[in-house]
């Protein structure tokens, strides 16, 4: 058997279900789930704080601008 063959592996509780040969730990991706306080996945505390900072001051720019538009 050479270096770049495959070797079986044996069945057993090692290993995988797959027949890869990797441990199967991963957990499920759950899609869509938004960051919140609690959990601010993709983002560290720091990030989502400054990205919170961020989202205000714009809200605020804009409601500006549009108080400016409609008292013209």
């Amino acid at each position: 058997m050479g270096i770049q063959e495959e070797q079986p592996y044996p069945p057993g509780p090692h290993g995988s279900l797959d027949g890869d040969g990797k441990g199967d730990h991963d957990q499920p991706y759950r899609f869509g789930g938004r960051p919140r306080a609690s959990v601010p996945y993709p983002f560290n505390t720091r990030q989502y704080a400054r990205l919170l900072v961020f989202r205000s001051r714009v809200q605020e720019r804009l409601e500006r601008q549009n108080d400016s538009s409609a008292a013209a």
